[in-house]
């Protein structure tokens, strides 16, 4: 009896000082259908825990297409890059498809190239990032690989930085724990939750303007708020979206939202948003 006290302390001190809540249904928690989203795949995660709130096919792999910039943009920015640095474009870093239309050898900032990658979507912007970033091709995208192992996306593959090649394949919920992941970057965040971008080229004697590929940043919504939005569209998959909300009246309460294979960019944002108002309904924190 005499130790037990101290033992009890002891055993409370090697508990985690912090714990974070998982979300818990609702007492009129109404169950959301599959076949009322139209995106070919579905999946929502709470942001702390990883916890599926949802899913519709949600297993099933597809190619990821440019949701894999913002993979390559958290392998960038942990490089420690000068961001301010005057660089660039360069002829290698053309691999087609929707491009930053900037003559070669344009100067700009290596922030720019990156706010290109992950609003415009450009996929010369984000296949510069590996040559910015000091790393071969190689070595980077070995990286993004590992990057999504540690978070529990195994079967995720990733073989460039833009998502250009429909060999990039990840499943709704692997796409989520990334997105939980990266999302937890305030700088991935504070860029791709802007509707558009400015930025002087060739040392101020010109500049250029990119808008977000996603109309759901410009959506207001009074329950929650857009964190960060990333896009995709490929022939293969068609258009996916991987989005982070935050309900209004609690900022614990965020959630990641992955839709792949849906119609059109319009139809990612209804099912996102109609995603976004049943996990906060139905769900509390």
């Amino acid at each position: 009896m005499f130790f037990r006290k101290p033992l009890i302390i002891c055993s409370l001190l090697l508990l985690p000082l912090t714990a974070s809540a998982a979300p818990a249904k609702n007492k009129n928690y109404k169950i959301l259908k599959p076949t009322q989203i139209s995106s070919y795949s579905a999946a929502v995660v709470d942001s702390s825990t990883g916890e599926l709130l949802f899913g519709k096919r949600e297993n099933t792999e597809k190619p990821v297409a440019s949701i894999t910039k913002i993979l390559g943009a958290e392998v960038f920015l942990s490089t420690g890059p000068n961001l301010n640095k005057k660089v660039r474009m360069e002829s290698e870093d053309e691999v087609g498809g929707g491009r930053l239309r900037l003559p070669i050898g344009t100067t700009a900032k290596a922030k720019d190239f990156l706010y290109s990658s992950l609003i415009g979507s450009a996929n010369n912007s984000a296949t510069s990032l590996i040559r910015l970033s000091g790393l071969g091709k190689s070595a980077f995208v070995d990286k993004m690989n590992r990057l999504a192992d540690d978070v529990g996306a195994a079967d995720a593959k990733f073989v460039d930085a833009c998502g250009i090649s429909p060999d990039n394949e990840a499943s709704a919920k692997d796409l989520a724990l990334i997105g939980k992941k990266v999302f937890g970057n305030s700088t991935i965040c504070k860029i791709s939750s802007k509707k558009n971008y400015s930025f002087s080229v060739n040392g101020g004697k010109g500049s250029k303007r990119i808008v977000h590929t996603s109309p759901i940043v410009s959506k207001k919504e009074s329950g929650f708020k857009i964190l960060a939005a990333k896009t995709g569209y490929l022939p293969e998959v068609g258009n996916n979206l991987i989005v982070k909300l935050q309900k209004k009246d609690s900022s614990k309460a965020t959630i990641i939202v992955v839709l792949m294979g849906a119609a059109s960019q319009n139809a990612t944002t209804r099912d996102a948003v109609k995603l976004g108002k049943w996990t906060f309904a139905n769900y509390k924190w």
